[in-house]
């Protein structure tokens, strides 16, 4: 499955009816907070674009509670964001595994999907920024 080194090479939000950020998931609803947050501002920024939160495990809503949001919002471009440090077994293998079982369901939606977020230049920058910040 290829993937979208997003707006870097040319792939910008406007091209894109929905974004669904997809993160690995946990019991505690503290964790899930920080991703509620992108997901909000991400949705002011990129407006009109939906953007929906899903998790791999463990909390709701699933990558297909997602996908049928943005399809009954008349999604048709969909582009799907690991929000995963690096792209290990889940962006690998499981995230194009749920994704070839969305594109059955839904034939006329194009999903397209990133890298890990973290393997992102920016985002790694911005690690690297904190734990110098952290360390003087």
């Amino acid at each position: 499955m290829a993937m979208t080194r997003g707006v870097r090479d040319g792939v910008t939000a406007a091209t894109f009816d929905g974004v669904i950020l997809i993160a690995h998931g946990a019991r505690d609803a503290r964790w899930v907070e920080p991703f509620t947050r992108l997901r909000v501002e991400l949705s002011r920024k990129l407006s009109p674009c939906k953007v929906v939160l899903s998790f791999m495990e463990f909390a709701p809503p699933t990558l297909t509670d997602a996908a049928l949001e943005l399809v009954r919002a008349d999604a048709k471009r969909v582009l799907v964001v690991p929000i995963f440090l690096s792209g290990g077994g889940h962006v690998a293998h499981d995230i194009p595994v749920l994704l070839a079982a969305e594109r059955a369901r839904h034939p006329d939606v194009t999903f397209e999907v990133a890298g890990a977020i973290g393997e992102e230049p920016e985002v790694m920058a911005a690690m690297a920024a904190a734990v110098m910040r952290l360390a003087n």
